[in-house]
């Protein structure tokens, strides 16, 4: 029965919760553990939400940061090095999610931060802003709680990344819920990632009655990287999202272009086309070709996979397959 502690220092979301899950497995009976993260420039969705249902992916890759599922259900979060991410994973018997939560809410209290537990997985202020969200698992060997601390987050970005992309879209799956949020140093000019860090650290440590902090350099291990290699997986990412439907338009110079599709594992699994081009095989080519491929076209190998036709449809094929290609936001 032991106590521990770490935290990491490495900004990737992918690296950091193949951690969370190498740590999960080094959980013994009567341990107790608190682990401290941070992501850069990241959309983290929950274990079942649709990706391009939830966020602007492909504006967030263009703009050098991450998407990442993780594990836990749960909404859609934008996370920056303003936040502070942290882990308590405990064996079932010593699992406490009250006291848990006062590790926390003794951490803000060092602050003049007086907070309160919420709904299902909420941290707020007494005046109702929420800065903190958690989400929860549990295996035999271990149940893990794990959230956020919005301290300096740039909140400008939430919209940006979060807002649902315009298509018309039906999915299945969770969606996330928007609440007034804040960030504590709103609340204490003084709150830092690093002083919560060191605040976390010792409010831990006088709950707990002390801890053994762990090197991080445990975590150079080839469980890690095979996990991290697995969450940084398209199959991973986009491939998880439920079953949904969408729909685009677009007028090309030969003719106005409707295409709606049923996405499975965020591949096509039905296609119809509509337009009032000239060419009235092309529509139904269109939805041969597209089915079976993944959403972002990345499949699509142009000097192998076009069918046998004219080099007029196939430079339109081609026209639709890089337009389909950007679509994502």
């Amino acid at each position: 029965m032991s106590n521990y502690f770490i935290q990491t220092y490495t900004y990737n979301p992918w690296h950091n919760l193949a951690v969370e899950k190498y740590l999960s497995t080094r959980i013994q009976k009567g341990d107790a553990m608190l682990y401290l993260w941070q992501n850069e420039r990241t959309v983290v969705i929950g274990r079942n939400q649709n990706a391009i249902r939830e966020c602007r992916a492909q504006l967030l890759e263009e703009e050098g940061g991450c998407l990442a599922r993780r594990t836990t259900g749960g909404g859609a979060v934008y996370h920056d090095l303003g936040n502070l991410c942290f882990t308590f994973l405990a064996s079932p018997e010593v699992y406490n999610l009250e006291k848990q939560l006062q590790v926390i809410q003794a951490a803000c209290r060092r602050f003049g931060v007086e907070t309160r537990f919420s709904g299902r997985n909420d941290i707020i202020t007494e005046d109702g802003f929420k800065f903190s969200g958690n989400a929860f698992s549990n295996t035999a060997q271990c149940s893990i709680q794990h959230g956020t601390l919005m301290v300096n987050v740039d909140v400008s970005q939430l919209g940006r990344y979060l807002t649902p992309s315009k298509d018309k879209m039906k999915a299945k799956g969770v969606k996330s819920v928007q609440s007034r949020v804040c960030n504590l140093k709103d609340l204490n000019p003084e709150v830092t990632t690093d002083a919560m860090r060191q605040a976390l650290k010792e409010s831990f440590e006088e709950l707990y009655g002390g801890f053994e902090e762990l090197n991080p350099e445990i975590l150079d291990n080839p469980q890690v990287k095979e996990t991290y290699d697995l969450y940084a997986s398209w199959e991973w990412k986009f491939g998880k999202s439920p079953e949904c439907e969408t729909s685009y338009s677009r007028r090309f110079d030969w003719g106005e272009l409707e295409v709606y599709v049923k996405l499975n594992a965020m591949h096509i699994s039905e296609a119809m086309v509509f337009s009032d081009m000239l060419d009235t095989e092309l529509p139904g080519l269109l939805e041969q070709f597209l089915k079976g491929k993944r959403y972002d076209m990345a499949d699509v190998d142009p000097e192998k996979d076009l069918p046998k036709c004219s080099e007029e449809r196939k430079e339109r094929l081609l026209e639709v397959v890089k337009w389909l290609a950007n679509l994502r936001e």
